[in-house]
């Protein structure tokens, strides 16, 4: 995850400020905006992800999002 610091406008909503960047295309998002998801990764290992609503739900993207036909 990146943090953004404030570095500008969400640019989901138009809104808010940024708080973070999306995993899948790095557009800012704002807290309202961003989506969590947690990958697994090896014995135990969480990783957490955040996405744009569009990157969440494409399947190419964000494999876990429970979204398989």
């Amino acid at each position: 995850m990146i943090v953004t610091d404030d570095a500008g406008i969400c640019q989901v909503c138009h809104k808010k400020q940024s708080v973070i960047l999306c995993d899948g295309c790095a557009i800012a998002l704002c807290e309202d905006c961003r989506k969590f998801d947690i990958w697994g990764s090896g014995c135990g290992n969480l990783i957490p992800r955040v996405f744009c609503p569009t990157c969440f739900d494409d399947i190419e993207t964000n494999p876990y999002s429970g979204k398989i036909d």
